[in-house]
């Protein structure tokens, strides 16, 4: 199945409206009574949890080890929490409006999507399980300092952080060797945490190419919707929903790193969340089912 018949299936999936507080329950009648349990979803909740447990993040590897009763289970027990299910189809609509834009614009895997802080990681995540190079550089409270000086000032562990941008291959001599465009994503281009990472970034660790791209995620989706005013309006709800209000937060499985506590980065790589492993589980199962699910290897090193 073509991206342009996913995108016509999930056009017709609304964006979630978090302010809306009343919400249409699909848990099914029989698990509704407290006197009724059904014991098959008994043992549905049971896989699931077992097969999370072990993980520290969902991946495409994890999901194909998975057997067809196992996978059945977690899709059950998945899909009956509303809130995840809507987060993953809301966020493979808009990587599936985005990408098809980026593939036009920068050449079909010429480009390393690069999602900075917790905001892009939603999209990101759908974009690395179709196959797109991708890498997660956790940064938080660069916006309130009143420049980057200051906020470099403030910084601790700017050593260590640089380390990480190497193992990441956000390095000089990797940028500058490589074919690739590096498309440095935030929620906004106009905003001051995009702007200082650039400085800090071009600056501070002397990264600086011209293969190297500051992007808001927010006007390249306008972009690539294009006149289209149905999807428009989809967006702008999808950036109050999970950019505006942090809906994305519990999902995209990246740990909060404040500027000043970046000496943290490694414990990073250890965080867990169980409302992620639920989204990347979605998430590959229905690109999976769709025939969009593509494995690269060079994002096993990613977070």
């Amino acid at each position: 199945m073509k991206i342009g018949q996913i995108q016509q299936f999930f056009s017709s999936v609304k964006v979630n409206s978090v302010r809306n507080k009343t919400e249409v329950c699909s848990v099914p009648v029989s698990l509704q009574t407290g006197d009724t349990f059904e014991p098959q979803y008994a043992t549905e909740k049971e896989i699931t949890k077992n097969v999370l447990s072990r993980l520290r993040k969902f991946s495409i590897k994890d999901y194909k080890s998975l057997d067809n009763n196992k996978i059945h289970a977690l899709r059950t027990v998945c899909e009956l929490e509303e809130k995840t299910k809507r987060a993953s189809d809301d966020n493979i609509k808009m990587a599936l409006t985005l990408k098809p834009y980026l593939d036009e614009k920068y050449g079909k895997d010429k480009y390393v999507f690069v999602s900075i802080g917790r905001s892009p990681a939603g999209i990101a995540r759908v974009m690395e399980f179709m196959g797109v190079e991708t890498k997660y550089l956790p940064i938080s409270g660069l916006r309130s300092y009143p420049d980057v000086y200051c906020a470099l000032g403030a910084a601790k562990g700017l050593k260590e952080y640089g380390e990480f941008l190497k193992k990441q291959g956000i390095s000089n001599d990797n940028i500058s060797k490589s074919d690739k465009q590096y498309l440095f994503f935030d929620y906004t281009y106009r905003g001051k945490s995009l702007k200082f990472f650039s400085q800090m970034i071009r600056n501070y660790y002397g990264i600086n190419h011209n293969n190297m791209h500051f992007l808001s995620i927010w006007d390249s989706l306008k972009d690539a919707a294009k006149d289209d005013t149905s999807l428009l309006r989809q967006i702008s709800e999808y950036v109050t929903i999970y950019l505006t209000n942090s809906g994305i937060e519990p999902y995209g499985g990246i740990a909060e790193l404040q500027v000043n506590k970046l000496f943290n980065i490694n414990s990073c790589k250890k965080f867990e969340s169980e409302d992620a492993k639920k989204f990347n589980f979605l998430v590959i199962d229905k690109l999976n089912q769709s025939v969009l699910l593509k494995e690269n290897i060079k994002n096993r090193k990613s977070l």
